[in-house]
């Protein structure tokens, strides 16, 4: 009966979240219930399942094999994206990291927890990319973080930070491929070691482009002493074949 009153009570709640705050889809913009989490039913049909790619890093594979991993040290044991990032993906996970939107995290949490449940991994404990404190306080939060703590909880893993970002680091998104990689050597540092020493990490991030971040945090966390490192992102973005550097 007490649960019963409680699914009840939450039903009401929600409704009446609904008249005083009006939410609509941060996808088509049409109107959303809060239950949504600012995603809506149609809008999350649109999104398909990642297409071809790597078995091991989710890149795109051609006749050649994964120009993606194949032609470099790539540190995670296996890295997994959930959908492209585009259409209803795209628009949420800007709207999560550019317009203040941190329900959005919620879904799209929900998506990743679906490819790593498929792809039947075991980890022992889950973290995130960090952010620096600069950037976290102009942002209010880390979106990667906010993914990988509902990640965590699903799982009965626990969340630990494993990694910290270096003040005044560049930023990424304006780089160029191999801009990207010599600018993340150096950025982050192992802390919370024993909380990593012999265990199998599960490193989350929100969009996987050149891997770069992904690649720099998992060889920090082995030389740390993790047993190893499966890396999960939401999507997968605009990977292209990567020259030796």
């Amino acid at each position: 009966m007490i649960g019963k009153a409680r699914l009840r009570i939450g039903a009401f709640l929600m409704a009446l979240a609904d008249v005083l705050f009006p939410a609509r889809c941060s996808s088509c913009g049409r109107p959303a219930p809060y239950a949504s989490n600012l995603l809506c039913r149609e809008c999350r049909a649109a999104i398909g399942p990642l297409g071809d790619h790597c078995d091991r890093c989710s890149g795109v594979e051609t006749a050649d094999g994964c120009g993606f991993c194949g032609n470099r040290r790539f540190y995670p044991i296996r890295h997994i994206a959930a959908v492209e990032y585009d259409g209803p993906v795209e628009k949420a996970l800007h709207g999560l990291k550019f317009s203040g939107r941190r329900r959005l995290h919620l879904p799209l949490a929900e998506l990743l927890l679906a490819s790593i449940t498929k792809a039947a991994c075991e980890v022992d404990v889950v973290t995130a990319v960090p952010m620096n404190r600069a950037k976290k306080w102009k942002r209010g939060y880390n979106q990667s973080e906010l993914i990988a703590r509902h990640m965590a909880r699903e799982l009965g893993r626990p969340f630990v930070p494993l990694l910290k970002e270096n003040p005044r680091s560049r930023t990424q998104r304006k780089l160029h491929i191999r801009e990207r990689f010599l600018n993340v050597l150096g950025r982050y540092r192992a802390i919370n070691r024993a909380a990593a020493l012999g265990k199998r990490v599960l490193l989350i991030d929100d969009v996987l482009t050149t891997g770069a971040t992904i690649n720099e945090c998992a060889r920090v966390l082995a030389e740390g002493g993790a047993a190893g490192v499966i890396s999960a992102t939401v999507a997968r973005a605009g990977i292209k074949k990567l020259e030796i550097l």
